[in-house]
């Protein structure tokens, strides 16, 4: 059992290395483009931009009638090409049609979406720009869905996060040097999965058995008896992301959604940790739930979630404490009016590092009804939240309602995670230091703002010293178990590093 778990967290650790790395590449890149792309067209088109792109990923997802996560179970549980092409084919002949549908209509009724639905017609030509693209979005989507399902870290990270934010960048700029103003910008984002979803249409056809010459065994009735509750769960995902953007639309003001849409993706980069062991977190605990290992999945989880915690607190501390400086470094001070709401929008995404990837594992295990309902209950109470505070509250409002429900559903999903494994995610390699260095966190900011003003180098400099103690913490008080050590040795052996006077600096403060 002990050399398994230590293969699993090895595959984990490296192919989570390998999407951090894209990770921090597409956020890298997509923030600087939508920096610049808020500081040129200003709150209210950038507002308009951002209801075209939350309808696109909307949509997008919808129509793919969750099939794009079926794929991801399903891949990994067959050997045999005919039953591996029959995945991909089952998949694809159910929704294809609707995702293409889906652009079609969207594309066609552009107009009265924008009049009834935003009560701005001027956003028009926009919403007809993002429906035309949700066909490509959705194809890239399911190709992703497939490199899932065959545990492939590296395409993914060129799929999704390369080629989409560097076509994005690029098309960004030249839409801006062109002076087409807001209708180029929305272009250069379709443009962006254009050449993604052709990306990744490449990679299924000639890197899977797809194409194989062998008959493929029909399984619609069975993924979409798992896949039908995902698109629920994928609604209600949406509803709980998103529909606070349509709600502010629809409420508010074009302005109001530019600021929330300023801070959100802000408060999106704690998730980073979170997706880069998720994407591949799913696949390989479909795999040892399938051996039927429980003991490992479980440990799976907590170590997973104690690296995910680990590395989503020194970001929190900056974002949720400074929020005014922040927004000011990144998107300009026309939008720190969202300083409040990207605190609370920051408790709300830290909730899932401290939860840990619990959805991915009752999906991985198969209880994707269970999420269905988890996340109906939640997009019901975030719908009602929404309404009752975004027209007297506008984007703080929103970001109220996000906050308390995503808390909700990490309870919801966490609970119900530990009733049915007796998973949970806390371990001694996570209380001790993590107890300590929120400790460590409350007592950096309270110095910093009751004795100094708050610049850049100063946040700089207090953000150095924290990561120094921080590591310190991690070291002294238990955050280093065995499996990590065994995952240190296994990368000297591989690479063929000596890494002996960095062991024995960190053996002065491991107990």
């Amino acid at each position: 059992m002990r050399s398994s778990l230590n293969n699993t967290l090895r595959s984990l650790f490296s192919g989570g290395g390998i999407l951090f790395i894209g990770l921090i590449i597409e956020l890298g890149l997509s923030f600087l483009a939508k920096a610049i792309i808020a500081r040129f067209l200003g709150a209210v088109d950038y507002g308009a931009v951002s209801l075209g792109v939350t309808m696109l990923g909307l949509l997008s997802t919808l129509s793919l009638l969750g099939l794009h996560t079926g794929v991801s179970r399903y891949l990994p549980r067959f050997e045999d090409d005919a039953d591996r092409r029959g995945v991909l084919m089952s998949a694809a002949t159910m929704a294809l049609p609707v995702v293409g549908v889906t652009g079609l209509l969207v594309g066609v009724f552009a107009g009265p979406i924008a009049g009834y639905l935003f009560s701005d017609p001027t956003v028009t030509p926009i919403i007809r720009v993002f429906g035309l693209a949700i066909p490509f979005a959705a194809v890239m989507k399911f190709s992703i869905g497939v490199i899932r399902g065959i545990e492939q870290a590296i395409p993914r990270v060129v799929v999704q996060n390369i080629v989409p934010p560097v076509t994005r960048f690029f098309a960004v700029a030249v839409a801006i040097v062109l002076g087409t103003g807001v209708i180029g910008i929305a272009t250069a984002y379709a443009a962006a999965y254009v050449v993604a979803a052709l990306v990744g249409l490449y990679y299924v056809v000639t890197r899977t058995s797809l194409l194989a010459n062998k008959k493929p065994k029909w399984i619609h009735k069975e993924m979409l008896s798992f896949s039908a509750p995902l698109i629920v769960s994928a609604a209600m995902a949406y509803v709980l992301t998103d529909l606070d953007t349509f709600m502010l639309g629809y409420f508010s003001s074009t302005r109001d959604v530019g600021i929330y849409n300023v801070v959100y993706p802000i408060a999106q980069l704690l998730t980073v940790g979170l997706s880069a062991f998720g994407f591949l977190f799913l696949p390989v605990i479909s795999e040892l739930d399938s051996d039927g290992a429980d003991r490992e999945i479980h440990r799976v989880y907590q170590i997973v979630t104690k690296w995910i915690f680990m590395a989503t607190l020194p970001v929190f501390m900056v974002i949720a404490l400074f929020p005014e400086m922040t927004i000011t470094i990144t998107f300009g001070r026309e939008y720190v009016s969202g300083s409040v709401a990207l605190s609370l929008l920051a408790v709300a995404y830290f909730s899932h590092a401290i939860a840990g990837p619990n959805a991915n594992t009752l999906t991985s295990i198969g209880h994707t009804r269970l999420i269905m309902w988890d996340n109906l209950v939640v997009g019901i109470i975030n719908a009602i939240l929404n309404v009752a505070l975004i027209p007297t509250y506008g984007f703080l409002g929103a970001g109220i309602a996000t906050a308390i429900s995503y808390i909700v559903l990490n309870l919801l999903y966490s609970t119900q995670l530990y009733r049915r494994t007796g998973i949970h995610p806390f371990s001694t390699g996570l209380i001790r230091p993590g107890i300590i260095a929120i400790a460590l966190t409350t007592i950096t900011f309270w110095i910093t703002r009751t004795f100094f003003s708050v610049t850049i180098p100063l946040l700089v400099a207090m953000f150095t010293v924290f990561l120094f103690a921080y590591g310190l913490i991690i070291l002294r008080f238990g955050g280093i178990e065995e499996e990590e050590i065994m995952l240190v040795l296994s990368f000297e052996d591989r690479f063929d590093i000596d890494l002996g006077p960095l062991k024995k600096f960190v053996k002065l403060f491991i107990q």
